[in-house]
């Protein structure tokens, strides 16, 4: 082969190559829209599921608040809510740090599922788990003011992930008696579980492993 065929056979080559990789980059760009858009999209969706059910979730937080207040007038019902929690945290005694979180989290995690998918028991259990947790936020706080602080780091995270899990459980329990149904609801609520909830709770979980060792020394 001579040197002028050689040197086409190479420019060739070259611009070959150059147009693969542009329609490569091309490729990639236009998916990494396409997903940027979808998700975009699915966030949309989420908002909107969201606004629907706002007054639910404004129900859980009032609910979890009247349960802060009945640990304020009744001391010893927060108290042996307490002594449960302190029960349950003993068991993470001997569990190192990512141990903690990933128990820690797969609990938040678990009750949060729960709550969504057997919301449909006339909302029972969101309204129990609203109920109990505030009357242990509403303990600890009783028992000293300055412990808002040592709970308000993983609570930033924790509290709204819940919040806004009993409103769905609450919000799929009305299923049993107005539209949409509750498979629908469930599956809306599921889908808002795996994109705000469990983020939140994973945040939540690596936060509350410090705040566990100083509230509870454990």
């Amino acid at each position: 082969m001579d040197r002028s065929a050689s040197s086409l056979f190479l420019n060739l080559f070259y611009d070959t190559k150059v147009v693969a990789n542009r329609r490569a980059r091309s490729t990639l760009t236009f998916g990494i829209k396409m997903n940027s858009a979808a998700l975009a999209n699915h966030y949309r969706q989420i908002r909107r599921d969201l606004n629907e059910v706002r007054k639910y979730i404004l129900a859980a937080v009032l609910i979890f608040v009247a349960g802060n207040i009945l640990a304020i007038l009744i001391p010893s019902l927060g108290e042996r809510v307490i002594s449960a929690f302190l029960g349950y945290f003993k068991t993470f005694e001997n569990k190192n740090v990512l141990e903690l979180v990933v128990a820690i989290f797969l609990r938040n995690a678990f009750s949060a599922f729960l709550a969504i998918l057997f919301g449909f028991l006339f909302g029972l259990l969101p309204v129990f788990g609203a109920v109990f947790n505030g009357i242990a936020v509403g303990a600890i706080l009783n028992l000293n003011p300055l412990n808002f602080f040592k709970i308000i780091p993983h609570g930033l995270f924790e509290l709204p992930a819940m919040f806004i899990t009993w409103g769905l459980g609450i919000w799929c329990a009305g299923g049993l008696f107005h539209s949409p149904p509750i498979s629908f609801r469930i599956k809306r609520s599921l889908n808002i579980y795996l994109s705000i909830i469990v983020p939140l709770l994973i945040i939540a979980a690596i936060v509350e492993v410090l705040g566990i060792k100083i509230l509870f020394g454990i």
